[in-house]
């Protein structure tokens, strides 16, 4: 038995502890949905192999519970059947702690620092960072744990520590710390945090370091939403490897777009990578939870050394039920 296979069995073994310990303290909570991708690449920056025609999918069940009012004890597993034909764990973490604060340990991902609107499509041509190399779900050996001190009103603070070392598969291994605090007052909301340390393959020489800092905000008026972000850092072990980006995303009703700028630079240069996007949702036969959303997306990277440039050109449509 593979250890991917052996370690979703393990995140079904363990929703299973969770329902028996909720039977009896508190409601479990189930959840699932299918999703299937239609998507058709094409230009320069894909892949050989991997443009035209393609289709993946998958189906996500969810189990949670939560015992305590004050003091708690949480817990959610989700695994992943997939197209392919292959069984994936998505999130498994257990969590505790008061309203003061808590802790959470196990596969998850913390805090977004660059968050997209409507992101079902979004290919960029180039590499774009957003202060979110150290944010979380990484192989299933990683050790991975945040602790979150609330600060009143939608107001907080989350550091997390994650290790790779131990990864079974070093090509997705990370190793550092990273702290984002949160703010929110009526219809704006905003998050700001750093992250430093190194990521795949660790222990490589150079070593491959991350270092950075990110700020998002949002206004979100219900069918209004726009947000914006920015990001900075070091990615690599190159000499002149500093990263910035920028986004702006916007969402109105079912429609939503956005724009995202890169600056990479390199010896010499620098690469500059631009993508635009959209998408819309549409509901399916009027049926709760079922949805249809086509969605486009179109980058370019332009090298200024070399003056090469490449792009991606997509368009996808999804399929989604919830249930």
């Amino acid at each position: 038995m593979s250890k991917h296979v052996s370690f979703s069995l393990k995140a079904i073994a363990g929703a299973a502890l969770i329902v028996a310990a909720g039977s009896a303290m508190a409601a479990a909570e189930f959840g699932a949905n299918i999703e299937l991708d239609n998507t058709s690449r094409s230009g320069s920056a894909v892949a050989a192999g991997s443009d035209g025609l393609s289709q993946n999918g998958r189906v996500e069940v969810g189990v949670s519970a939560k015992v305590g009012a004050d003091a708690f004890v949480a817990g959610r597993t989700s695994f992943l059947t997939q197209k392919g034909g292959t069984l994936a764990t998505d999130d498994m973490w257990v969590q505790l702690g008061n309203k003061s604060g808590d802790v959470k340990l196990g596969r998850f991902e913390g805090a977004d620092l660059f968050p997209l609107i409507s992101d079902t499509l979004v290919n960029h041509a180039g590499s774009v960072y957003g202060t979110n190399t150290l944010r979380g779900r990484m192989g299933s050996e990683v050790f991975h744990a945040a602790g979150t001190l609330n600060l009143g009103g939608s107001n907080s603070l989350e550091i997390g520590y994650i290790d790779g070392t131990k990864n079974s598969v070093a090509a997705v291994g990370a190793k550092g710390l990273r702290a984002v605090a949160s703010f929110g007052a009526g219809a704006l909301s905003a998050r700001v945090g750093v992250e430093s340390g190194e990521y795949a393959p660790i222990g490589a020489a150079p070593a491959n370091k991350v270092q950075g800092w990110g700020l998002t905000a949002t206004y979100d008026a219900g069918s209004f939403k726009l947000t914006g972000n920015y990001s900075n850092g070091k990615q690599d072990a190159a000499a002149n490897n500093n990263k910035s980006a920028y986004a702006l995303s916007v969402g109105v009703g079912a429609f939503g777009a956005g724009y995202v700028a890169a600056t990479n630079d390199q010896a010499g240069g620098d690469v500059k990578v631009n993508t635009a996007y959209a998408a819309y949702s549409i509901p399916l036969f009027g049926l709760k939870g079922a949805s249809v959303t086509p969605a486009i997306s179109s980058s370019t990277a332009k090298d200024s050394v070399t003056g090469a440039s490449t792009s991606e050109n997509a368009v996808r449509v999804r399929l989604n039920y919830a249930f």
